[in-house]
């Protein structure tokens, strides 16, 4: 399971995140992603520094900025569809990081990829995508290729995340399914017991 921010953050706002951070590294998250794509860098990179802090054991990874990942030794770069092509982020940042990026339904004819792993997404509908995207189902997931280096996102919550590890993806990304309600480490916790883990 891996929790990433829901990019609500604004500049001067970042105390409530960090709350959240800890209530889900004491819930039992392994890591997180950082997608806060409103703060400036500098900002970004405080924020990085105090969730390194807080995963010193775990996964940290930093969406789209790859020179915040490297400043505050992250474990990955996730790449949007402004970002640098995984190619480039690998030869910028070398092998020790994972370098991610995004993949909707639509575009599962790409046979291979450069990255290290994908987001495969909409799974389900979801508030973070506009209305009448094209979704997985999980008939989709399950027929999609690379599922070894897949993780599936959106609308995934505590009914969902069993059947969608059951279509045989390397895990579950998930944004509202833990960022939501202000309650973050209840609905981690509610999603890793729903899930076996």
């Amino acid at each position: 399971m891996l929790p990433v921010t829901p990019g609500l953050c604004r500049a001067g706002a970042t105390a409530s995140l960090l709350r959240e951070l800890s209530d889900i590294k004491s819930a039992g998250a392994g890591g997180v992603l950082l997608r806060e794509p409103s703060l400036p860098d500098k900002e970004l990179l405080e924020l990085a520094r105090a969730a390194r802090e807080i995963f010193h054991d775990g996964w940290l990874g930093v969406h789209d900025r790859a020179h915040v990942a490297m400043s505050v030794c992250a474990d990955g770069v996730h790449l949007g569809y402004q970002s640098l092509a995984p190619e480039e982020a690998k030869e910028l940042l070398g092998l020790e990081f994972s370098v991610g990026h995004s993949q909707h339904a639509a575009e599962l004819e790409q046979p291979t990829m450069a990255a290290d792993y994908r987001f495969l997404s909409p799974v389900y509908p979801t508030p973070s995508k506009p209305a009448g995207i094209q979704t997985l189902g999980l008939s989709g997931l399950r027929s999609a290729s690379m599922l070894e280096r897949t993780w599936a996102l959106g609308g995934i919550g505590p009914d969902e995340v069993l059947e969608v590890l059951d279509c045989g993806p390397a895990g579950v990304a998930a944004i509202s399914g833990v960022f939501s309600g202000g309650r973050a480490g209840a609905n981690l916790e509610a999603m890793l017991r729903a899930s076996g883990a």
